[in-house]
């Protein structure tokens, strides 16, 4: 196993290498909104509209290389989630996935069931059940948020749980918190009393491996634009379940779910995005990680494991170094012991000037973060944020150095020197 050399994948992404104006480089630590994408990715665009331009179903050759595109990004799409066969669907982006499956689902609801969300989530595994309970006269639960960690409260959770319980929606790993749930035991618990699970692994995907088998999940839902690769949507169902729940389509159209013309070349890309992280793999991972699993499933895993590592050696050094910067507060799990319970999604609040101030300054300094509720505004609420602004958002990718953090560092202890006016007041 050779040592996970940041360089090496850096050099793969040639959007990196831009500057400002004055030629200072620009760190991109604002990868939970989207990631960059590899030359490959890029590649694999241009390769489509070279050679692949055409709708599906032609007895032609641009057709047929067109529905090569479409298998092959299936066939990645399954490896990805260590899924079976045929039971992961393409669609625009999370979100409008999510609002089909909750409309679909709604079909066997009753007045009166129960949908189970949470106050971590992204709005986009709340809305939709949120506004199908209203539409449908069903009751929405809420999971508490900790706001001392940012975790959930399970003991809260198991209390929500009952007969009436029909779907239970969760994110595998918050956006905005950066907070990893406990997945596989609320998929559990939500099974024991007969729920289908639903899970959104959009801010999950590019940080560590996703076994859609192992979890035992009925739904789950990420994004390729989050893990390198082009704006899309992934969903995967378990196949009875995506037979029976698929319904809101054209007649003629071949699949269930994936209605109306997708994106044929966003698929392309999403198989690069997905052969980059089995790259990733092959060069720097660890081959026991590959287990239980081969081939490109295999890579994949023990790229995302190699991933995980490299990332957690990042946040350890943000959050060491956030600690000595006065006035500053992290959300979130901070806990060395427990690092392995979050992602590399670190958000913070300073007395010393609003998310918006210091995520303006930093943009000066080219270090490129987010601010304020990221589509998040329970989690936000819960922390009692809101009114201030919320949170700054920083995001460790697997492109991202040391260096880049120490520059963020020392941007923000020089922004806490030069507290801003209106902090000040």
């Amino acid at each position: 196993m050779k040592p996970y050399d940041v360089a090496a994948i850096r050099a793969r992404f040639p959007s990196l290498a831009n500057t400002l104006p004055d030629g200072r480089p620009i760190a991109f630590l604002d990868g939970p909104a989207g990631t960059q994408v590899p030359q490959s990715v890029i590649d694999a665009y241009a390769d489509f509209f070279l050679r692949a331009n055409a709708n599906n179903g032609g007895f032609f050759s641009t057709s047929r290389a067109q529905g090569e595109v479409e298998e092959e990004a299936h066939r990645a799409a399954e490896d990805l989630l260590n899924a079976p066969k045929e039971t992961v669907k393409f669609g625009a982006n999370m979100s409008t996935l999510n609002f089909q499956l909750s409309r679909s689902l709604a079909r066997e609801l009753q007045a009166g069931d129960e949908i189970v969300v949470t106050q971590l989530d992204h709005d986009a595994n709340y809305s939709p059940w949120r506004l199908l309970a209203e539409d449908h006269g069903l009751v929405l639960k809420v999971i508490r948020l900790n706001p001392a960690d940012g975790t959930l409260d399970m003991e809260h959770y198991a209390s929500l749980l009952g007969p009436r319980t029909k779907i239970v929606a969760v994110g595998m790993s918050s956006n905005a918190l950066g907070t990893i749930n406990p997945t596989k035991k609320m998929v559990e618990a939500a099974h024991a009393v007969g729920a289908i699970t639903v899970l959104d692994a959009v801010c999950s995907a590019p940080h560590y491996p996703i076994d859609v088998q192992a979890l035992d999940t009925d739904f789950l839902l990420c994004s390729p634009y989050k893990f390198y690769g082009p704006h899309a949507g992934l969903l995967y169902g378990k196949l009875p379940l995506l037979e029976r729940y698929g319904r809101y389509k054209v007649r003629p159209a071949h699949d269930l779910w994936e209605t109306g013309t997708p994106a044929f070349e966003a698929m392309a890309g999403v198989t690069a995005a997905i052969n980059h992280l089995a790259w990733i793999g092959r060069e720097f991972g660890d081959p026991a990680d590959q287990v239980p699993l081969n081939g490109r499933r295999g890579e994949i895993r023990a790229g995302l494991k190699a991933i995980t590592r490299y990332e957690t050696d990042l946040v350890r050094q943000l959050l060491d170094g956030l600690e000595q910067i006065g006035g500053v507060q992290v959300r979130g799990i901070t806990d060395r012991s427990r690092l392995q319970e979050r992602t590399s999604i670190v958000s913070f609040t300073m007395d010393f000037a609003s998310p918006d101030q210091a995520a303006e300054h930093l943009a000066g300094d080219g270090i490129q973060v987010w601010s304020g509720d990221f589509y998040a505004p329970n989690a936000i609420d819960a922390l009692g944020l809101t009114e201030q602004g919320g949170v700054l958002r920083t995001g460790l990718m697997s492109y991202n150095t040391a260096d880049e953090v120490k520059r963020l560092l020392t941007s923000l202890t020089q922004l806490a020197a030069n507290k801003p006016a209106a902090a000040r007041a």
